[in-house]
């Protein structure tokens, strides 16, 4: 897993959830990792995302927890994230994240810099192979041991028409490639009928097995689930799978093979809309004497143009489900989300818990390689000379505290523009030649700009 998946993904794995809590789990993944992607396009336009923030609902404040960053090249691609945390009222740098892209966008590695002793220090690198229908075959991680990259594991992904047949995972053992463990898939087709887990231990050992079985519109009625014991296979568990509704209704029945029959354990129900998202489930399990008893609802909902809503995760309580999370995001009138958060359900209202802040810049088909191309950078004010006002634009890379001060020619400062956190991106000010109630004498004055590590100063003239 990648460093720092965010709090969202920890504490949401702490749910328990029945076996849904993984779908809680790759919710949470693929909201974090599409933090890198461009959301919205509209004509020769673009709103590249440029930066998100994690905060926590704390004391009745919301208090910042990690920051990520995100730099584009000249034809906006993602090139480098940036990931910071806060810590005694300021951001500190964490991890850094530069992919490499290949022409068709695929990414063919990763590298991940850690801060150490104000420096970036390579940390872990993952690199990526592809067939030529562009299905991944190999992904290798590595670890930098002061000096160069040595390689750590592997998984090597082996296709036959574009179905995966085999995921080999190896271990790096000083010079050559260990196997670890495997999975071998079977289809019939191209419906996956069996898959066979192996461990390697002396030579291949088999762990367990998955067959399932498919009704004559290729949807899954059956998986059986098998463990190797004592040199044969034993039954484990059984998923049937019954659809209604013109199959957006899919009721999945959970049993476990004990002593010689199958008992119940859990029924799922799972109603989707008619574009196939999922708008509830249901989760039960099974009691010997009272027969079903509900255990967990989800309630989802979504947009117009089907962006994800709000997610409600409720549990039964002796007669009524009771609320007791809910993610919820939120857009803007172009369509980007703009704030991802969860809430809790306490003394009969939702309140807040997390939420992470999406911003976003403009970038047009003019001014798009202007923009992904600069670098810090202070402007000559305009018009210069000037009466009574004059325009101050700088640019920054990143996202940082920055300061804006005029100062007269023997240092003192006459006006505070700007003293505040801005996202990466290109900014202009007007300075006025009033300031408060005075009017400042004609003369050479100073503007200062302050972002990050970047200091510069340019003269500018007032003229009455």
């Amino acid at each position: 897993m990648r460093p720092r998946l965010v709090v969202f993904l920890i504490l949401f794995c702490t749910i328990q959830s029945f076996p849904q809590q993984e779908d809680f789990r790759k919710f949470i993944e693929n909201k974090v990792n599409s933090r890198t992607l461009t959301t919205y396009e509209k004509g020769n336009s673009q709103m590249l995302l440029t930066e998100t923030i994690e905060q926590d609902w704390v004391n009745s404040v919301w208090e910042n927890v990690s920051r990520y960053t995100y730099s584009y090249d000249s034809v906006n691609t993602n090139y480098l994230t940036t990931i910071e945390v806060w810590d005694n009222n300021q951001w500190k740098n964490e991890t850094q994240y530069w992919p490499t892209l290949d022409e068709n966008g695929k990414i063919l590695d990763e590298v991940y810099k850690a801060w150490v002793d104000n420096d970036w220090v390579n940390s872990e690198k993952y690199l990526y192979e592809y067939d030529e229908n562009e299905n991944t075959t190999v992904e290798t991680s590595q670890a930098w041991n002061t000096t160069e990259w040595i390689n750590s594991n592997r998984t090597v992904y082996t296709y036959v028409n574009d179905n995966l047949t085999e995921k080999l995972y190896q271990q790096w053992n000083i010079s050559d490639w260990n196997d670890v463990d495997r999975y071998q898939y079977t289809y019939v087709n191209n419906n996956l009928i069996e898959e066979l887990f192996q461990q390697y231990i002396m030579g291949w050992n088999n762990v367990s097995l998955t067959q399932n079985t498919y009704d004559n519109q290729d949807r899954k009625t059956e998986s059986l689930f098998k463990r190797w014991e004592n040199s044969d296979w034993f039954l484990e568990q059984r998923q049937t799978h019954q659809y209604s509704n013109g199959g957006l209704t899919v009721t999945t029945l959970y049993e476990g093979w004990i002593d010689t029959v199958w008992m119940n354990i859990g029924l799922h129900t799972q109603i989707f809309n008619s574009n196939n998202f999922l708008i509830e489930f249901i989760g039960q399990y099974w009691h010997s004497i009272n027969g079903w008893i509900n255990q967990q609802r989800w309630v989802r909902t979504y947009t117009a143009d089907n962006k994800f809503l709000e997610w409600v995760t409720q549990f039964w309580q002796t007669t009524e489900w009771e609320n007791f999370s809910r993610l919820i995001s939120t857009y803007d009138a172009n369509g980007n989300e703009i704030v991802f958060a969860w809430e809790m359900w306490e003394n009969s209202a939702w309140q807040n818990h997390e939420r992470i802040l999406f911003n976003y810049t403009l970038v047009s088909s003019v001014e798009e390689k202007l923009f992904n191309e600069f670098n810090y950078s202070l402007s000559q004010n305009y018009p210069n000379p000037f009466n009574p006002s004059t325009k101050i634009s700088w640019q920054s890379p990143v996202g940082s505290w920055q300061s804006l001060k005029v100062f007269d020619v023997l240092g003192n400062e006459i006006a505070t523009l700007v003293n505040e956190y801005r996202p990466a991106g290109k900014y202009e000010v007007d300075f006025q030649s009033a300031v408060g109630n005075s009017q400042l004498a004609s003369g050479v004055y100073f503007y200062q700009l302050k972002t990050g590590a970047f200091i510069e100063i340019k003269k500018m003239i007032l003229l009455r």
